[in-house]
């Protein structure tokens, strides 16, 4: 638990009335400062998810007052957060509010040690709720030689879901790719959560001459290619099932399933 915590000026608001408006959230939260709503898949989908959503205040402290107006249910590690709102057919809901303590966002266990970006692993579909020293004690618990765990961010410091660990040695880094996904069960929720290799900008392995955005995380091969080299490699029969893991996102290392055309063997799996 931190003293005087400082929280993200984003939360999220789970439970909320289907037929709820941004009008009837500016009214319920504008006496804490003014916010910006966001609603996740707005715009990109035909049917966006109801029944959560960001709230983004312009200050930090305002979070601050609305936690100080919330009820807080201590009954779970951590407690939880409650404010009523109304919509036109439900009066005075009870919301969960999500905060995120930044400091919540970088956990180191072993501050003398190097990180070393060849000894960390990309989790994905994390919770929102699992900070980087829960991620940390997990897989140290699993794994061992866990020196660092962190959480990515978005631009107002709030989760995105996903994050990266660090280990002290390739065996337990190995042995945590080998997993591929892990199952975490806590008190407030249950999630399966997606374990990759840490994508870094790297030359392919074979011919050491050009840029390997493509990197195969099977065993039997476990390094970084060039298209011509990928081609040339898993033209095999035997291995020709291998996926691509391609990077992401510059910021976090996130890789991705990307198909290669003109192999079309390869389903497309894009995971955030």
């Amino acid at each position: 638990q931190h003293q005087d915590p400082l929280y993200s000026n984003k939360i999220f608001l789970g439970g909320v009335p289907w037929d709820i408006t941004e009008k009837c959230l500016i009214q319920a939260f504008r006496q804490f400062g003014s916010i910006r709503i966001e609603w996740p898949g707005k715009g990109n989908s035909p049917s966006p998810p109801k029944g959560y959503l960001y709230v983004i205040f312009k200050n930090e402290s305002s979070v601050t007052s609305l936690l100080s107006q919330c009820t807080h249910d201590y009954s779970s590690s951590g407690g939880s957060w409650y404010f009523r709102v109304s919509s036109r057919r439900m009066r005075s809901k009870e919301v969960q509010v999500i905060p995120w303590v930044m400091g919540d966002s970088n956990y180191v266990r072993c501050p003398s040690q190097r990180l070393d970006p060849q000894k960390t692993v990309f989790v994905g579909a994390l919770h929102g709720m699992l900070n980087a020293e829960g991620l940390a004690h997990i897989f140290n618990d699993l794994f061992g030689g866990v020196v660092y765990a962190g959480i990515d961010t978005d631009r107002h410091k709030y989760p995105i879901g996903s994050g990266r660990v660090t280990f002290s040695n390739a065996k337990s880094y190995m042995k945590a790719v080998a997993a591929a996904f892990i199952e975490i069960k806590t008190l407030k929720f249950t999630k399966k959560v997606q374990v990759d290799p840490y994508l870094e900008d790297a030359l392919c392995s074979n011919c050491l001459l050009k840029q390997g955005p493509y990197f195969c995380r099977d065993l039997s091969c476990f390094k970084y290619y060039c298209r011509y080299c990928w081609e040339l490699q898993h033209s095999l029969e035997v291995i020709r099932h291998h996926k691509p893991l391609m990077r992401n996102n510059r910021n976090t290392g996130a890789p991705v399933n990307r198909p290669l055309n003109p192999i079309s063997s390869f389903p497309s799996f894009v995971f955030e």
